[in-house]
């Protein structure tokens, strides 16, 4: 790997770690986005500072803005479109790098090439709002050969409206076809939020692909799990599987066994008790249409949640990735719901196989008079969801309610204690036309690409600053949304807002 030397120089002490991340430097002209190569990875690529501010607690960590959409690059690519799930690999072709990344209120996805600094040199739209199935693409989740086995690299985006698949997308095709239909049936239909594929030792031999259902309506949100035991990249003949809580609260501080007949929701679950769970098959699920995936998910007693965001696993150990956890964003206070500011699971699969295991409330917003029923009383609609080694990195999208604070980044520890605000989201009304700004902004994919690049604690954060609107971001994406009646009868737009990835150094893992 093109990191080893330098690795091996630094860890045997001779040099300091200034030099060390100095060791690659190039010499260059500032960051302006046009692609030349800088001198470092940890300096501002782009024309706009980070749209982030580091808390005080986590000093430590530098931010730095990756690109934005004030960036044009050398090809005419421009950053649009609300930044959300990604994947990042090594390019093949070079010693730089490629970033997958759904703009998911344009309807695409963009490649963004990078050299070996992370200075961005091109882009392009590999999926826009032209193609036949198109839809919102919200998070995602890189098929890497290196960690998830397999024959290639794939990536997976998570189709949440319109047409409800998750579309499979090399990310080495040479020239992109936005009009190609890239779904991935055998996974189902459903509010995808995300599909994250479990790294290959978890379960050996076997594909294992955990979702989030993003839904509030019908049978609410499920967590899904697509399970093939024929190879470690089978995407064709597993099975469609949703979670179904066997225990619940017995009101008393106890757990008793379900009732067949009976749907369980979160209300049925005391905050930091464990239960015991399965996944239960939906019998011919890939057939299924997003309304009739609802009444299967009713008649098999899938347990509810009140919308499933992103899902990740905890990294380091085939242990730990069967280690899973997952964000539900809540409903917002007042709605009658059981869930009003949001939660976060731990869900333990077992070791000889994913269908059975143990599931935790471990983090929650839904903080009474006595603070008894859950742990984090500034918690607002948890969205985005990253794992390390040792931390949970929970985002909020505080776009449907709030309580009254930008959208905030969280540190918990992997049982949701100890938990941390790590950095704002930064609200700049110079951005805002209309002096409306409000809460309106959230984080994307959280990456962590420490090593890919050989520098431990390095992440790239999607940006989606909701209230940053401009004519001037509309229709460049290959596609104008407005040729499509049938889009826009179904309440598709064409979208007018900016975004920023951003570089984020020293942040624990």
């Amino acid at each position: 790997m093109r990191t080893l030397k330098k690795l091996l120089f630094c860890a045997a002490g001779f040099a300091t770690m200034a030099s060390c991340d100095q060791l690659d430097d190039f010499i260059g002209d500032g960051g302006d986005g046009g692609g030349e190569e800088q001198g470092t990875i940890f300096e501002n690529k782009s024309s706009l500072e980070p749209l982030v501010a580091i808390q005080p607690q986590f000093n430590f960590v530098e931010a730095y803005s990756l690109i934005s959409s004030t960036d044009i690059l050398d090809n005419g690519f421009r950053l649009v479109g609300a930044q959300d799930g990604a994947g990042f690999l090594e390019d093949p072709n070079s010693d730089g790098y490629m970033y997958l990344v759904n703009a998911e209120d344009d309807y695409a996805v963009a490649r963004i090439m990078l050299d070996k600094n992370l200075n961005p040199l091109s882009g392009e739209w590999m999926l826009n709002s032209g193609v036949a199935d198109f839809a919102r693409q919200c998070s995602g989740t890189m098929w890497d050969t290196s960690i998830h086995g397999g024959t290639r690299d794939l990536f997976l985006s998570a189709s949440e409206s319109f047409n409800y698949d998750v579309k499979g997308i090399d990310p080495y095709q040479a020239v992109p076809t936005p009009t190609a239909d890239f779904g991935l049936d055998a996974l189902g239909e459903f509010a995808w939020e995300n599909a994250v594929p479990l790294p290959r030792d978890a379960y050996s031999g076997k594909t294992v692909i955990i979702g989030g259902d993003d839904d509030s309506s019908g049978s609410e949100g499920q967590v899904t799990l697509y399970y093939s035991e024929n190879g470690d990249q089978n995407l064709d003949d597993g099975k469609i599987y949703v979670l179904k809580l066997k225990q619940v609260s017995d009101g008393s501080g106890g757990v008793m066994d379900t009732a067949e007949e009976t749907i369980y929701n979160e209300s049925n679950l005391d905050f930091g008790s464990t239960y015991d769970v399965e996944f239960v098959e939906i019998e011919n699920g890939a057939a299924l249409t997003k309304d009739e995936m609802e009444d299967a998910c009713v008649a098999a007693g899938a347990s509810a949640f009140m919308r499933v965001e992103d899902v990740d696993y905890q990294k380091g150990s085939d242990a730990a990735g069967r280690n899973i956890y997952f964000a539900v964003t809540g409903r917002g206070p007042g709605r009658g719901t059981y869930n009003d500011w949001g939660t976060v699971y731990k869900l333990e699969l077992s070791e000889d196989s994913p269908l059975t295991g143990k599931l935790t409330q471990i983090i929650s917003g839904n903080v009474d008079t006595n603070n008894a029923d859950g742990n984090v009383a500034s918690l607002q609609s948890p969205d985005n969801i990253a794992v390390t080694e040792n931390f949970i990195y929970t985002q909020e999208d505080p776009n449907s309610f709030d309580r009254g604070h930008a959208a905030y980044i969280y540190q918990s520890d992997l049982n949701g204690n100890n938990t941390k605000v790590v950095l704002e989201f930064v609200i700049r009304q110079d951005l805002d036309p209309t002096g409306s700004t409000g809460f309106s902004g959230e984080y994307g994919a959280l990456e962590d690409i420490s090593d890919k690049v050989g520098i431990p604690g390095t992440f790239l954060l999607n940006l989606q600053p909701h209230y940053w609107e401009s004519p001037d971001f509309q229709n460049v994406d290959g596609h104008d949304m407005r040729t499509r009646p049938e889009a826009i009868e179904r309440g598709a737009r064409e979208d007018d807002q900016g975004g920023q990835i951003v570089i984020l150094k020293g942040l624990p893992r």
